[in-house]
């Protein structure tokens, strides 16, 4: 699996839960952090970052209803 493939993956599951501990798809040592923030009325971003390694990637997220 590549690194993008790892990182879809985490997005995935941290999608339905952002509680969720999901490995670093970089290094593997750690779980990722995740904060959401705005991003207009309908979506939200959650930002994923390794406290390990640094690596870092967002995805942008419908509300819930």
């Amino acid at each position: 699996m590549t690194s993008t493939d790892a990182w879809i993956e985490a997005g995935k599951v941290l999608a339905l839960d952002p509680k969720a501990n999901v490995e670093c798809p970089d290094c593997g040592e750690a779980d990722l952090s995740v904060v959401d923030t705005e991003a207009g009325e309908e979506h939200i971003e959650r930002h994923m970052r390794c406290p390990k390694c640094g690596a870092y990637n967002a995805l942008l997220k419908r509300r819930d209803p």
